[in-house]
């Protein structure tokens, strides 16, 4: 209570200026997230062995009565008081510079001062997140496709941690600087098949309302609650006046999301004293609560590639996580606090180290969409050390919350799908291996390792190796009639022409020919300079391209979905010299792909005996220039320039009538 009363006396924080909170030692723009993904949400290739998580519900949700696995009756270890914290697009160097950013030195920031810290990989069902399955992966231990809000990969909704907590008699609460019915916070209590479909997630809330809910969206929450015995304020000044009632306790502090802390806030709480007025809510429950807080505008900065506004929303973000240290180390708790992101957005790279408080650090950005870089997590309290010097899925954060809301002693490990997220080893072992070094100018690309496997989803390829974002592109060729002799490289007729987009242009000049009998392609998936895409991109820098034949035409190449993704790592914006494979031994992971078969078959699946031949290789930006790097290897480490270089082998996968791999891939001829 000590905080609460400190904060209601004072003055909302400066703009533009954290203010330094005690730590352990001491005891897009201004629209919600619209990260631009298309997703191709009626698409027959949905992974239907996706993730359950702990309890394994594939069940429409039941909040008043969740699907629990075990041990339901036993009586708690202790109060659960268990709180997340979600800092919506937040990586390690949005960290980094909010810590440079709020004290002049990196380190510093109250969330990396907790005892365990780890990382998460983020992938969805869709290859890079969105917020929607970012957040639903958190809340409910499920992957599913992008947009989707609580809901698996079937369209099935699923218990959320939040409902779970309810479930068990815990108090609930919400805190938000974007609209409650942003996709983040709503897939703690929503579930519906879009995210963009607020004002269901608004009646949602509105039907069963969680004792606190702090944050932004009155245009869309005004109306459902109008009819809801509920109190309602909608200021700062009323925030602080009010006598609670018991009922539950709704703020709508803005029409959309509330103001970047660089402007004028007004009459608005900031994240920090929402923060501190939830948890004086919530910890009037004896049976022990559950909480989680958004900071919503690190997202939204991140989106406009605006680096001053993204660390001034960082420290603001780490205010509410002191806050919640604050009251921790106030009173006589044992809480569980998890603090991470649902995904990293813009590809930030702080540049220059410590510099003065209250000055931004220089930031350069890849993109303004979200990456699938790794995320931080960062824990205290019981079960949080389950997260200590990991990397893991995040799925594992749901994982530790639903235990700790449970009142367990142990976390139960999710079951984890297999996704395109840029860790191939989950492939299978390689089918060929690099023994040559780059030396290829600008990029310092190496293919290291090639994998080939399928299953009932369609084609899956992994080439492990460094890619730099900017430099070269790598392509995947793909025979799916091995041995017919038809396709590009083998029948002589297939010559290319297409030049309507780079890189149509960029294959048209390819450099490469098969060498193979028997071998021509007729699929190419590619990506120029480090760019992924998501089921539903059709982009001119990266993905799948019919070439002439049953998939193609040879001056009008088709476009085919597919998805692709590098893993943390192995996408580097350095430009350093990728490891000698030869002399250091392969990297693991790299750059992975899937390709529906329903993309290339009307029917879905792939004809029984069907056999793939796939050559991986590695060109510059404009395809004019061809490397030594090619999996299967060349037999000649010698540079072989912009003359014709034959391909002396392939990757070999046969594959049965529901599309999986008969046995691993074997090297031809």
């Amino acid at each position: 209570m000590f905080l609460l009363l400190a904060l209601a006396a004072c003055d909302a924080p400066a703009p533009g200026k954290a203010e330094p909170l005690p730590s352990l030692d001491d005891d897009d723009d201004t629209a919600p997230d619209t990260d631009g993904d298309t997703d191709d949400t009626d698409s027959d290739t949905a992974d239907t062995d996706t993730e359950t998580g702990p309890d394994d519900t594939n069940d429409t949700v039941d909040t008043s009565d969740s699907d629990d696995d075990t041990d339901d009756t036993a009586a708690p270890l202790r109060t659960p008081r268990v709180i997340l914290f979600v800092g919506d697009g937040m990586g390690f160097p949005h960290v980094e510079g909010g810590g440079l950013y709020a004290y002049g030195a990196s380190g510093t920031l109250v969330m990396e001062g907790l005892p365990y810290a780890g990382r998460l990989l983020t992938a969805s069902l869709s290859g890079t997140t969105d917020s929607a399955a970012g957040a639903t992966a958190l809340a409910t231990g499920h992957k599913t496709w992008n947009n989707v809000v609580g809901m698996d990969g079937d369209y099935v909704s699923v218990t959320s941690v939040l409902e779970e907590a309810r479930s068990r008699g815990l108090a609930v609460g919400v805190v938000s600087t974007d609209a409650m019915t942003g996709a983040t916070p709503a897939s703690f209590f929503a579930h519906v098949y879009s995210r963009g479909d607020r004002l269901e997630i608004a009646d949602q809330l509105a039907a069963n309302p969680p004792e606190v809910v702090l944050g932004g969206g009155s245009n869309d929450l005004a109306g459902p609650f109008a009819a809801v015995d509920a109190q309602v304020v909608t200021s700062r000044s009323e925030l602080y006046a009010a006598a609670r009632d018991g009922r539950p306790f709704i703020g709508m502090f803005a029409a959309e999301t509330l103001p970047y802390v660089a402007d004028a806030y007004g009459d608005q709480p900031s994240l920090a004293e929402m923060t501190a007025y939830a948890l004086d809510v919530l910890d009037d429950d004896p049976d022990g609560f559950f909480l989680v807080v958004e900071g919503a505008r690190i997202d939204h900065a991140s989106h406009g590639n605006d680096g001053a506004r993204v660390h001034q929303e960082t420290a603001a973000f780490d205010d509410a996580v002191g806050a919640a240290v604050t009251w921790a180390t106030g009173g006589a708790y044992d809480p569980t606090v998890l603090v991470t992101a649902d995904h990293e957005c813009g590809g930030l790279d702080v540049v220059g180290g410590a510099g003065s408080a209250g000055t931004p650090p220089d930031s350069e950005w890849r993109w303004g969409q979200h990456t699938n870089a790794d995320i931080p997590v960062f824990g205290m309290g019981p079960l949080a050390g389950t997260i200590d010097g990991q990397r893991l899925d995040n799925t594992w954060v749901h994982a530790v919350l639903d235990a700790a809301v449970r009142g367990a002693d142990s976390v139960t490990a999710p079951t984890e799908s297999l996704l395109v997220d840029g860790r191939t080893t989950d492939l299978g072992a390689p089918v060929a291996t690099q023994t040559w070094e780059s030396s290829f100018g600008v990029g310092y690309n190496q293919l290291d390792a090639l994998r080939v496997t399928a299953d009932e989803d369609g084609l899956r390829v992994g080439v492990d190796g460094v890619f730099e974002f900017g430099g070269n592109a790598v392509l995947v060729l793909i025979d799916v009639d091995y041995g017919a002799g038809t396709g590009w490289g083998a029948d002589a007729a297939a010559t290319l022409s297409d030049e309507d987009g780079r890189l149509d242009a960029l294959i048209t000049a390819l450099p490469y020919a098969s060498g193979v009998g028997g071998l021509g392609f007729e699929l190419v998936f590619a990506s120029v300079g480090g760019e992924e895409i998501t089921l539903g991109d059709l982009m001119e820098e990266a993905g799948v391209r019919g070439l002439p034949g049953a998939w193609g035409a040879s001056d009008d190449y088709w476009w085919l979905l597919g998805q692709s993704n590098f893993d943390d790592g192995n996408l580097s914006a350095s430009a350093s010299p990728a490891a000698d494979a030869a002399g250091t031994g392969l990297t693991e992971n790299g750059w992975e792909m899937l390709l529906p078969w329903g993309e290339i078959y009307g029917a879905g699946l792939p004809p029984d005996g069907l056999s793939v031949a796939v050559v991986a290789v590695l060109t510059n930006g404009e395809g004019t220039y061809a490397s030594n790097q090619a999996l299967p290897s060349l037999t000649t480490g010698d540079e072989p320039g912009s003359s014709t270089v034959l391909l002396e082998s392939a990757a070999l996968l046969e594959v049965d009538a529901a599309g999986v791999a008969r046995g691993p891939a074997v090297l031809v001829p």
